[in-house]
């Protein structure tokens, strides 16, 4: 039986070429959005090799960093070994009422093929947080998306050589791309199908799952929301009691 495409995607190649020059302006602008460290507990979902969980951590805030890859979670306990690292799906998160905050980025949302697969993945999250605890989930823009498509992008990362060719299917809402790692002479292939979505999708599956949106930004630097940004930010409030 074929893995789905996010057990063989996140593994040792996607540690050495995922890279961003962003991070510490995601960090500032979760410090901003979070205030400061007063022993709030923080889910860091999807957490990878601890980008996120251990600069936040650095600067006192209690974080759990979750995520199902193990290669990825190794590299974040050798990083931070006395951080708090759980594996596990988020579509099942082992958690009732126990953070204030829950922070998804980079886009680590619309894995799955089914709709309510997806939708239960906010739905944990809202199950996860306190009444009152916010969500802030940080996505591609889908109308940025659409109007400046890339369908084949190359680049080089450590000793590394990505090309990325992307497929876009409007009525799925779905970015299907495949990727191939050059590292010398060897050549690997890896698949990946995310969903995309609109804010107007979003706010009815967040209400649905217990949260409202209160905050809606254009990325975590707070510049306003537009079709001219490339990252959709929101901030959600889980008023389901």
């Amino acid at each position: 039986m074929t893995n789905p495409w996010y057990i063989d995607y996140f593994g040792e190649d996607y540690y050495h070429f995922d890279h961003h020059e962003d991070t510490d302006l995601e960090v500032d602008g979760l410090a901003r959005l979070i205030g400061p460290p007063d022993g709030s507990g923080i889910l860091d979902l999807g957490c990878g090799y601890g980008r996120v969980s251990t600069p936040l951590r650095k600067r006192g805030y209690r974080v759990v960093g979750y995520d199902l890859s193990p290669p990825l979670l190794k590299h974040a306990r050798e990083q931070e070994p006395g951080g708090t690292w759980v594996r596990g799906d988020m579509r099942e998160l082992p958690f009732s009422g126990r953070f204030d905050w829950v922070v998804s980025l980079f886009n680590t949302m619309g894995y799955f093929e089914e709709e309510d697969e997806n939708f239960q993945v906010l739905r944990s999250v809202s199950e996860a947080l306190r009444p009152g605890g916010r969500f802030v989930g940080q996505l591609v823009n889908r109308d940025y998306l659409i109007r400046r498509f890339a369908a084949r992008e190359v680049h080089r990362q450590d000793d590394r050589i990505v090309l990325e060719e992307r497929d876009f299917d409007p009525v799925a809402n779905r970015v299907h791309t495949r990727t191939t790692v050059f590292k010398g002479a060897e050549k690997r292939e890896y698949t990946s199908s995310i969903r995309v979505y609109t804010v107007t999708e979003l706010d009815l599956l967040l209400a649905a799952a217990g949260m409202t949106i209160r905050e809606v930004y254009g990325g975590l630097d707070f510049r306003p929301y537009d079709w001219d940004t490339n990252q959709l930010v929101v901030v959600a409030e889980r008023t389901e009691q």
